[in-house]
């Protein structure tokens, strides 16, 4: 693997983490009170655009190589 696919990997992991932790968050609020809740929400939206965007280009890269196996 080339180091820009580990950077990507790291960081899909990171956005993960936070994606997983600020929605177990959000869930169990109910509705937002706080300063505190607005600030989780806002860290839950700032990492679902990275994440998706990451986990794209991760998966082109995959199924390129899956179809170059395959045309080998």
């Amino acid at each position: 693997m080339d180091k820009n696919t580990i950077r990507q990997l790291a960081l899909l992991a990171f956005s993960s983490l936070v994606l997983y932790f600020s929605g177990i968050y959000l869930m169990t609020i109910g509705n937002l009170k706080t300063i505190f809740d607005g600030f989780i929400t806002m860290i839950f939206f700032f990492a679902i655009f990275p994440f998706l965007s990451i986990f794209t280009l991760l998966s082109k890269k995959a199924l390129k190589a899956v179809a170059s196996v395959n045309n080998s």
